[in-house]
């Protein structure tokens, strides 16, 4: 299957997740401070990330897994969400399968919660899923900037990314919507 094959697919399955955000995002919300961006939609979220991530001139296509962690935790550390009900840290990992489409898929995503909406940005990596078969489905989250030393050994010591750590992945894409 082909990098471009995969990376649509999983471009319309993100459609429908935004689709179905748009319908709530314009519920009112106080204004609130993400990153430069008022009001915490998904939307935002991302510009946020991407404002971020031109700032540090950091290429995306380039990055390997341990850089992508550290970029993520270094937005999630300074560029605080202000006020929120949660600014959370989410790593993940697992196999992923869509009509004819798999691949093993890898993200750090951050997930705020403002009247009881969660809203998600953040960075997912796809690699080739032969012989990652071995790897169980996991998630961590991490909702304390104080205590993100934990939250990174936790994700360092995790068996992908001590397999893909400094790989090159197939496709990677700033990802917007809700958790699945």
């Amino acid at each position: 299957m082909s990098k471009r094959l995969v990376l649509a697919a999983l471009f319309l399955s993100s459609l429908s997740a935004v689709a179905a955000e748009t319908s709530t995002a314009g519920d009112a919300q106080a204004p609130t401070v993400v990153a430069g961006v008022s009001d915490h939609t998904s939307t935002n979220l991302l510009t946020a990330l991407d404002g971020f991530l031109r700032q540090r001139k950091v290429d995306v296509d380039s990055l390997t897994v341990d850089q992508m962690v550290a970029v993520m935790i270094d937005w999630y550390r300074f560029a605080p969400v202000d006020p929120a009900e949660g600014d959370t840290l989410v790593y993940r990992y697992g196999g992923w399968s869509e009509g004819c489409a798999t691949a093993f898929k890898l993200s750090l995503l951050r997930r705020v919660t403002e009247g009881g909406a969660d809203r998600i940005a953040g960075i997912t990596m796809m690699f080739e899923p032969s012989s990652r078969s071995e790897i169980a489905p996991f998630m961590t989250t991490s909702s304390d900037w104080k205590s993100i030393e934990a939250f990174l050994e936790a994700v360092q010591g995790s068996p992908a990314f001590r397999q893909f750590g400094s790989t090159k992945p197939m496709g990677v894409m700033i990802e917007r919507g809700g958790l699945r």
